[in-house]
């Protein structure tokens, strides 16, 4: 069985050691074979980096390590093309003049490496003199590849940005130093083999790569829509010996493993191809460990966006349920954040389904990042307050249907919560506690309890329902109202309707929140035939 290298982007390691290489070179043959200017934007652990470097071994003419990949047997003369590689997530640049001096030595390693002399000194211009030169001196067309280019902006989002505060300085120098170097790439052309770039975001793409007119966008290419990130078919292909192992140690058939698997890590939707794909860091990391767990999203916590959107005071309960125009999930200019389009582009929503090809659905693209991201607007709304042990109880609770201890342990919660800073406006209060209920019904998911919240019916939107294998919880929150009147709602709005089909118990609960004492009030609980 081959060994699974998690988060390897050594190319040639890889497959001098055997290790799975989920063969990826047809979509490396499309953009060696067509067009000059590339751009390729992806949530940061989903390949971009070993793409990058297959592409680097590909002009470094090293045939034999694609033996076996589909490229290998292509029409192809594997001729070997002088490289400027820049990989900017190994490039300091917490401001122009680290920025600077990073990509001189770079420049300069780069020079050392070829035996050719620069005489500048300033970056931006030994990146030039450098194309011209390793031109002029191996009579072939130079390769530049540009990895994780947005790295010196992302990394100075540190915190919500306002005008005029410092880490927005620094990316605007940032952001037109990079601007100048890459404007020489137009009028050096004809020296030029290839130019491939890759980067979480495109909200700084238009301004840094203006002069590039002609550059190939494919994120939302449906072309290239599998080009990052494993197909259901490319994991039976390549993983199936780890299923029954993995199965084994949960429990499980291998059919119910990878119905588990499929919710945990599938779902990313990049273009309106429909085809949906698993993040590689996930599977290579639950697979290997022999574990379910957060993998990608305890590989970076987004800090700036979930500052954003409580900036924003976004409605965290759309989303999961979000229409959007195709054309806002776009570039966004810097200076101008916009929540949506940064949570597409760093991986956090995804396109569930495309209605007149122009209105997106968005949602989650799985339980990882649903949970993973509930978790931490939950931590930041409640200063931490609210610990996972409690959650695990209020679940064990309506899956035993034990609704005293789901009472007690749901009053304990926001018993927690009374020192923490909230909106002072009763409105804002009630949207608080609203969004509140929200998170804490949301992380009660998992295998063995379905919650769906803000439910659409066709008399209204549900609150919450929670489905345990024997009964289902019809849930309303209602604030300074009266549980009685949230119970009201849940009968005469029929919710329990579209239920009573499935044989299981239907339990209606209405809770009334007192949010001048932040606590629960009151509760009514009825179970209906």
């Amino acid at each position: 069985m081959q060994n699974i290298g998690i988060d390897l982007a050594d190319f040639e390691y890889i497959r001098k050691n055997n290790l799975i290489y989920v063969d990826k070179t047809e979509f490396l043959y499309k953009i060696v074979s067509e067009n000059k200017y590339y751009f390729l934007s992806r949530p940061r652990r989903f390949g971009k980096t070993l793409f990058v470097d297959t592409l680097e071994k590909f002009y470094q003419g090293k045939k034999e390590l694609f033996e076996g990949l589909y490229i290998f047997n292509q029409d192809w003369n594997w001729e070997e093309h002088p490289i400027i590689r820049l990989d900017f997530n190994m490039i300091p640049s917490e401001n122009r003049e680290v920025l600077n001096k990073s990509l001189q030595k770079i420049f300069s390693k780069i020079a050392a490496r070829y035996n050719i002399d620069l005489i500048v000194e300033e970056a931006y211009y030994m990146f030039p003199e450098l194309i011209e030169k390793l031109y002029n001196k191996f009579d072939q067309d130079v390769v530049i590849l540009i990895d994780e280019y947005d790295k010196p902006i992302i990394s100075n989002l540190k915190s919500t940005l306002e005008e005029n505060s410092a880490n927005l300085k620094t990316i605007d120098k940032n952001q037109d130093y990079l601007k100048m170097l890459y404007d020489y790439l137009k009028p050096l052309e004809g020296y030029l083999e290839k130019v491939f770039i890759t980067g979480v975001s495109k909200f700084s793409k238009l301004s840094i790569f203006s002069t590039l007119n002609n550059l190939i966008e494919l994120d939302q290419n449906e072309e290239f829509a599998e080009i990052m990130g494993y197909t259901e078919k490319e994991l039976d292909e390549y993983f199936s010996p780890y299923f029954s192992k993995l199965a084994e140690k949960n429990n499980l058939t291998i059919p119910e493993f990878r119905k588990k698997f499929k919710q945990m890590y599938n779902g990313f939707r990049f273009t309106e191809k429909d085809s949906r794909v698993y993040n590689p860091f996930s599977v290579g990391s639950a697979l290997k460990n022999t574990r379910f767990d957060n993998y990608w999203f305890k590989s970076g916590t987004p800090t700036f966006l979930i500052e954003l959107i409580k900036k924003e005071n976004f409605q965290i309960t759309n989303l999961n349920n979000l229409e959007v125009n195709k054309n806002k999930l776009d570039a966004t200019d810097i200076k101008k954040l916009k929540l949506i389009p940064l949570l597409f582009q760093t991986g956090y929503l995804t396109i569930k389904k495309i209605k007149n090809k122009e209105i997106y659905k968005l949602g989650y693209p799985n339980l990882e990042v649903e949970k993973s991201l509930t978790q931490n607007i939950l931590d930041e709304f409640t200063n931490e307050k609210i610990e996972l042990p409690l959650i695990y109880y209020i679940k064990k609770s309506l899956i035993n249907k034990n609704l005293e201890k789901f009472i007690e342990q749901m009053k304990s919660i926001f018993a927690g919560l009374v020192n923490i800073n909230i909106p002072k406006s009763l409105q804002d209060r009630e949207a608080y506690y609203n969004s509140l209920f929200y998170l804490i019904t949301t992380l009660l998911t998992d295998n063995n309890l379905n919650v769906y919240s803000e439910v659409l019916t066709s008399e209204g939107r549900i609150d919450s329902i929670v489905e345990t294998d024997t009964n289902i919880y019809i849930i309303e929150f209602k604030a300074n109202q009266g549980a009685e009147i949230a119970l009201q709602q849940i009968k005469d709005k029929n919710y329990a309707e579209r239920f009573k089909i499935k044989d299981k118990g239907i339990i209606l609960i209405g809770i009334n929140f007192d949010t001048e004492k932040r606590n629960i009030k009151d509760i009514k609980i009825e179970e209906i035939d």
